[in-house]
């Protein structure tokens, strides 16, 4: 399994349209591959909020209207927040008989509203346990820095260090939502709260994009970066079935079938890109990913581990946090860093020689997550 092309749109608060960001992002795509548009077989789409935010179901067909003259398949994913790793996920599995895929992920998520974002968002938690009780997104991540921060004995710092380092990250990258702002460690300190501990700053913000990949069952050129596992695991989505709210079963379950398919483990891998949606859950998935032990995350952070130049750099394109969060695009778009970061064309933030690398794709409050492990070849 081998990826061959990749693209994506910038991220932000954009003009441009559901299906302009597509068409986009998949060009890109197309332009880095070697195959044409013509070899592809099928596609996989990934959207989440086209139908509350954008009144677009049915977005499968609307990509067949971009590319008319094709006639393959197109299929629709929708996962909440995972929805483009699932997408990849279940493209890997057609790939036997459809050796050529496209997978694209999309969202637009500011401009004309049916609905407004927080009640769209919500759809992706339990509505009835959770949301009816007041339980928006902020407020359930809250609730988890809550019990981690008086279970583990830390103070807000160590999120505010998660934010700034993103963010210096997102100023190395040119197609981040954050890339024109320059944050400051006391500019996190000072910003609104939004849900105790959790301020404006420990929040992921709303963006437009997309992203796309071309997945080959075999080698087509030496740029090619080779798929060498990929896993999803679903768990209970309600907070109030949850045995513990300081980690993530279904990323240890993922994360665990990926390490036994290949024999990797945490210190063979040289750069992570992880779901951090807020602040709090890129503690969580260090820890749940097996880079450290519950409550040491905060100890990797200070002492630098996680920067571009440390052991496992975590998180280049400025994440989540400040690269931004068009749900339906977001894991794609780490993948589309990955493999930037494996051809060494990264730029700026080029790190050193990496050689495997893993994504870690959240939907909702732990209830899916995609791990894809990779590899420069």
């Amino acid at each position: 399994m081998y990826i061959n092309g990749i693209g994506r749109t910038k991220f932000g608060a954009l003009t441009k349209t559901l299906p302009e960001l597509t068409y986009e992002a998949m060009l890109n795509a197309v332009e880095d591959s070697p195959l044409d548009i013509t070899d592809i077989d099928a596609i996989f789409v990934s959207n989440f909020l086209g139908g509350p935010l954008n009144g677009q179901l049915h977005f499968n067909s609307i990509i067949a209207s971009l590319l008319p003259s094709l006639n393959i398949p197109i299929i629709r994913i929708e996962t909440a927040c995972a929805s483009s790793s699932v997408a990849l996920n279940q493209a890997i599995n057609c790939l036997e008989k459809t050796p050529n895929i496209m997978i694209v992920g999309v969202e637009k998520m500011t401009g004309t509203h049916l609905i407004s974002p927080t009640d769209a968002i919500a759809m992706a938690g339990d509505y009835k346990n959770d949301y009816e009780q007041g339980l928006i997104f902020p407020a359930a991540y809250a609730l988890i820095a809550q019990q981690y921060m008086s279970t583990y004995g830390i103070s807000h710092d160590a999120l505010e260090q998660v934010s700034y380092i993103n963010h210096k990250n997102a100023n190395l990258n040119p197609l981040a939502h954050f890339y024109h702002k320059d944050v400051t460690v006391e500019m996190i300190k000072q910003s609104p709260r939004v849900a105790s501990p959790l301020n404006l700053f420990d929040c992921s913000p709303l963006s437009d994009g997309a992203a796309a990949i071309i997945i080959s069952s075999k080698k087509q050129s030496d740029r090619d970066v080779k798929i060498l596992s990929s896993r999803i695991a679903t768990d209970t989505i309600s907070l109030t079935q949850r045995e513990s709210l300081t980690s993530f079963n279904a990323t240890k379950i993922a994360s665990r079938k990926v390490y036994q398919d290949t024999g990797v483990t945490p210190d063979m891998i040289d750069i992570l890109e992880v779901h951090d949606c807020f602040t709090i859950s890129e503690l969580l998935a260090l820890e749940d990913l097996g880079f450290c032990r519950p409550g040491e995350a905060p100890e990797l952070i200070e002492n630098g581990s996680i920067l571009p130049g440390g052991e496992h750099p975590v998180n280049t394109d400025g994440g989540l946090k400040a690269d931004g969060h068009p749900i339906g695009a977001t894991g794609l778009a780490q993948i589309y860093e990955i493999v930037t970061q494996l051809r060494g064309e990264a730029g700026k933030r080029q790190v050193s020689d990496p050689k495997l690398g893993l994504t870690q794709n959240i939907g909702g409050i732990g209830g899916t997550c995609g791990i894809t492990l990779m590899e420069g070849i």
